[in-house]
Order: C-alpha cells, then sequence, then structure tokens
C-alpha cells in the first residue's frame, strides 16, 4: 500500500481532489483536521531577517575604514 499526504488551503480545492480520487477508485482516504503547525528553523530565520536589526549605532564606515588601515603603507607607483 502506498501513502501520500496533501495539504490543502482552499476547501473548494479539496473538494475537487476527493471527486478525483473517487473517480479513480481510490475507496480509503482520511480527512484531518487543519492543525497549526510549528514554525519551522528557516521560518523562525525569516523572521529574524525580516525584523532586521538597528544599525544606527554603527558610525561613519569611512572614518572607521581611515582610522583602522591608517598604519598601512600602499605603494601605488609598482602596478
Amino acid at each position: 500500500m502506498e501513502r501520500i499526504t496533501f495539504e490543502i488551503d482552499n476547501h473548494r480545492e479539496l473538494k475537487l481532489l476527493i471527486s478525483i480520487a473517487e473517480k479513480l477508485g481510490i475507496k480509503r482516504f482520511f480527512l484531518s483536521q487543519p492543525t497549526q503547525s510549528k514554525p519551522t528553523e528557516l521560518q523562525k530565520i525569516y523572521q529574524i531577517i525580516d525584523k532586521g536589526a538597528d544599525i544606527s549605532s554603527f558610525g561613519n564606515i569611512e572614518e572607521w575604514q581611515s582610522s583602522t588601515r591608517a598604519d598601512r603603507k600602499l605603494n601605488f607607483n609598482k602596478l
């Protein structure tokens, strides 16, 4: 025996699927009540990304780069 599970949000599509199953001669099928599923790990990650982060405390990137790289001597004459 093979088993397959469908998740259908639309009641009209559910009725259509049942009708098709009956026409195909599928005699046993089970309907279950809708359940609230727990968010998957990927959904949790997307929620965190959508929420965003406060970037107001990062300051001026140009000043940071200049101060961080001030000790580097770059010789552009040997290109």
